[in-house]
């Protein structure tokens, strides 16, 4: 049946069982349908199997079996490979590439032993005359004895030959039939005048004259023994010492158509090119252990492998010339002078880094990188091109386990000179990206890599732990292959065209080694970062710090603060349960935030002195967020403070405001002198309207716009290492604007003090009321702008309120004086209702200056602008007058 036949016949077939037409119920469908599937079959043309791709796959194979400690594995497969090759078959890669494909995890799996029975049967042992005696013994007398060989029998009559060798046989001589032989008759007769020749060819052999001590050569002789001299080989024209290397040229023997002295310059030069060589050709011996160095005498002994043919190829053409050609050691001079020019400067390479390799095993890839860039320089093309191709063969070692980190996320193990290796393996999978992996660094933090890598080395790190970060994700085939990386080669970096290139080597190769990066890097963090953004939610998360941490819904955020000053007024007993609080967050935020956002959500808090009634107090209550792992490499641990400390911030101003508010208005109002009541009036207004301004500042100014810009800078960012940088910066950035920096503690400090003052007017007001009698001082009657006077030294300890640090303890605030005292302490110590107004105003009027001072000061002195824009809202509204009571 013929292909087309066969095709037909199965495309029926197929056409069949796929689409249930029928040429007899619907032949135009059908029709179509077979017309479209052979139009299919016919146009494609299968490609064979890539058998270089099979072998590599198996040499991965091999060298995995060896890696895990399974040699076992690894000679059984070699064996039966190399079986394999002794039959041929056309169809072995693809039936390799289907046993490669049908592997299941071969290294658990395999058992060398499973292979026995497979293996062919046994075969007999050989039969012995013991075993044929013992079972048939010779019994039979007459097959012992001796049988006449010169009777005449038959077979001589029906074979002729055996007469020619009976009369052969008569006609040798006689010596032969009595077993004697004349080996000199086997001897061929020597020609006398070719021994003389080869006596007169071994010059060294010839005596001195007496009155020159010289022995007169040919200049053939001189191009002989100065070949074999610059093959390494011990010469009777040049002498070679063993420990230094120097050659040295034997004055004893001279040409006799040149002076001694030309002569001698002539052959000290050659000598001084087999010195270079010599040395060269002594460093490969010292074998070394590290793969990168091995490469590079590996390239070494292969120029000078080269070298050698060149030479041999010079011997052969003065051995059998195609035609007759003047001798000339000076012509021999100069081909061998520029054939070994690269391979000297290589010499010289070797000899410079020899030493430095104990030390630092890449050393010279970085020599390599800095000669080349000097040949380019230096218009030496040959050198160039000779330096540069030893150059990628040398660099295409290192790069191997640069390949295996970014394709595999895996290092070698104890591999000292790869700059990379694993700090912690036991971390949490929440510090991966920054505990994990470190970079190797050396002397005065410089990285343990070649030079010229190192502007890629950052991405060579990321790329490896994405691909990790991957596999802990779950996501294991990422798409990174040896097979999509570009060359990285001398002719894909330099060209092929055997011309300098016009641009410097180092830019060309930073170039092309920044694409091959970026083939694997691009690939691997586009992957992790569209999973960090979608799956994992990171954009989501940092819209629900927005909400929780920084006040973007302000009604939520009210609401919330307010059921949790209600609890604190209550002054009931566990008002702060941690359980109660986490439930009470729940329920306000469940409006604002996904469900999935607002189970994570925790409220912590912890003991605080009884009855705090500073705006301290709140720094008890902290709110934080359980974040998944994957988002914890990009918002860190140490980030989770600064948002505690913001939220605290926040909603010490709301705390200030609410106790403000709910003033009684009564209250305002139930003193009788007047002045009493405006003082209120004007205290509550300020308070209120300072208290506005630094949330107004906070939420409008700060928090705002910074979360913008960072949600930007995100959703750009191309790794993680990016994304973190970008959230550390907006947090520092956060932290310095909220005046929360340690360079700005006392203006944050006063501002605190200023809101403990609302905390102050609240207490006066729900206090007991004013007496009747309470009436204002003569001073202010006669100056109702005049300040009060304070009684004593030591009441003015006790009720004037200074700056105390957040991080003090309770301890630390329960003592007296100048430095520990509060407004909140020097009320409950203070019986005058009109005194501890007028102790309100004076440190309203004391404070105030001071932060806008401080904030003007700082922000010319190089500070953010915001502040200077703070300072002026707070100083806009600054009363001109004072009011004054008794």
């Amino acid at each position: 049946m013929s292909q087309n036949a066969r095709i037909g016949a199965l495309t029926d077939e197929l056409v069949r069982c796929i689409t249930d037409f029928s040429p007899e119920t619907n032949a135009q469908a059908y029709k179509h349908a077979k017309d479209l599937a052979l139009r299919k079959l016919k146009g494609h043309h299968y490609a064979r199997t890539n058998q270089f791709h099979v072998q590599a796959s198996l040499d991965g194979l091999d060298e995995k079996f060896r890696v895990l400690s399974r040699d076992d594995l690894a000679d059984a497969l070699k064996e039966r490979l190399t079986e394999l090759q002794r039959i041929p078959n056309k169809w072995t890669p693809e039936l390799l590439s289907l046993l490669l494909q049908l592997s299941d995890r071969p290294v658990e799996n395999s058992k060398v032993e499973d292979l026995e029975v497979f293996a062919p049967p046994k075969s007999l042992l050989p039969l012995t005359w013991a075993e044929i005696i013992a079972e048939d013994p010779p019994s039979d007398e007459e097959l012992w004895k001796d049988i006449d060989y010169a009777a005449e029998s038959s077979e001589d009559e029906t074979r002729p030959d055996r007469q020619e060798k009976t009369s052969m046989k008569k006609a040798l001589p006689s010596s032969i039939e009595d077993d004697t032989y004349d080996t000199e008759t086997c001897v061929e007769p020597v020609d006398k005048k070719i021994i003389r020749e080869l006596e007169t060819a071994q010059f060294w052999r010839t005596e001195a004259t007496e009155d020159t001590g010289k022995v007169t050569i040919t200049e053939l002789q001189t191009v002989r023994e100065t070949l074999f001299m610059l093959t390494g080989l011990e010469t009777s024209l040049y002498t070679i010492d063993g420990q230094s290397g120097s050659i040295h040229v034997v004055q004893k023997f001279i040409l006799s158509h040149t002076t001694p002295s030309t002569t001698n310059s002539v052959l000290s030069q050659l000598a001084d090119i087999g010195h270079d060589l010599y040395r060269l050709r002594q460093w490969p011996h010292h074998k070394s252990s590290f793969p990168l160095i091995q490469t590079f005498e590996a390239a070494v002994t292969k120029r000078l492998a080269d070298f050698d043919r060149y030479l041999a190829s010079s011997q052969q053409s003065y051995l059998f010339p195609k035609s007759p050609f003047p001798v000339s050691i000076l012509e021999v001079h100069n081909e061998v002078r520029k054939a070994s020019n690269p391979l000297r400067h290589l010499a010289k390479l070797v000899s410079n880094v020899e030493p430095l390799l104990y030390v630092n095993p890449f050393a010279h890839l970085e020599t390599l990188f800095d000669r080349i860039n000097l040949a380019q320089i230096t218009l030496e093309q040959d050198v160039f091109e000779y330096l540069g191709t030893i150059f990628f063969e040398c660099l295409q070692t290192y790069l191997k386990p640069i390949r295996k980190w970014m394709e595999l996320g895996q290092l070698g193990h104890n591999d000292e000179t790869f700059f990379i290796f694993e700090n912690d393996s036991g971390s949490e999978n929440s510090s991966l990206w920054h505990d994990r992996f470190v970079l190797r660094r050396g002397q005065g933090n410089a990285l343990r890599s070649p030079n010229f890598l190192e502007p890629a080395a950052k991405k060579i790190f990321n790329t490896g732990k994405s691909v990790i970060f991957l596999k802990e994700l779950g996501i294991r085939n990422t798409g990174i292959s040896a097979e999509s990386e570009p060359r990285l080669d001398f002719e894909s970096v330099c060209g092929t065209d055997h011309e300098l290139p016009l641009a410097p080597f180092s830019e060309l190769f930073g170039a092309a080694f920044e694409t091959w990066i970026r083939s694997k890097y691009s690939l691997a963090s586009n992957v992790l970062r569209s999973k960090l953004l979608s799956e994992c939610g990171l954009l989501r998360i940092i819209e629900a710090f927005k909400h929780l941490f920084l006040a973007a819904n302000g009604s939520t955020f009210q609401d919330f603060a307010s059921a949790i000053f209600e609890r604190m007024d209550s002054r009931r007993r566990g008002w702060n349960d941690r359980y109660l609080l986490t439930e009470l967050a729940h329920a306000i935020y469940a409006t604002g935030l996904d469900p999935t956002d607002v189970e994570r959500i925790v409220v912590r808090s912890s003991n605080t002195k009884k009855d705090s009634r500073s705006v301290k107090s709140l720094s008890s209550v902290t709110v934080d967020y359980a974040l998944p792992w994957p988002v914890m490499n990009i918002i860190q641990r140490s980030s989770i403070p600064i948002y505690q400390q913001v939220f605290t911030f926040l909603l010490q101003t709301y705390r200030a405001k609410y106790l403000l508010q709910n003033t009684d208005w009564k209250a305002l109002s139930s003193a009788k002198a007047k002045a009493l009541v405006q003082l209120s009036y004007k205290l509550r207004h300020h308070l209120i309207w300072f208290a506005d301004n630094i949330r107004a500042y906070l939420t409008d100014i700060v928090f705002g716009p910074s979360t913008e810009a960072l949600l930007s800078q995100l959703t750009e960012a191309q790794d993680i290492d990016e994304m973190s940088d970008v959230h550390m910066k907006y947090i520092a950035r956060l932290q310095e604007q909220s005046l929360l920096s340690s360079n700005l503690k006392p203006i944050h400090q006063a501002i605190i003090s200023l809101l403990d003052l609302a905390v102050l007017f609240s207490d006066i007001h729900s206090s007991e009321p004013p007496k009747k009698n309470a009436s204002v001082p003569l001073n202010s009657q006669a100056d109702p702008n005049a300040r009060p006077k304070m009684k004593s030294k030591k009441s003015r300890k006790s009720i004037i309120p200074t700056i105390v640090d957040d991080a003090s303890s309770d301890s630390e605030e329960e003592g007296t004086g100048e430095h520990n005292a509060s407004p909140t302490k020097a009320f409950q110590t203070t019986s005058s209702f009109s005194e501890n107004l007028n102790t309100i105003q004076e440190q309203f009027d004391s404070l105030l200056p001071f932060v806008i001072a401080g904030l003007r000061s700082v922000s010319r002195a190089g500070g953010e602008l915001c502040w200077e824009m703070l300072a002026e809202k707070l100083e806009w509204d600054k009363p001109k007058g004072r009011f004054e009571v008794a």
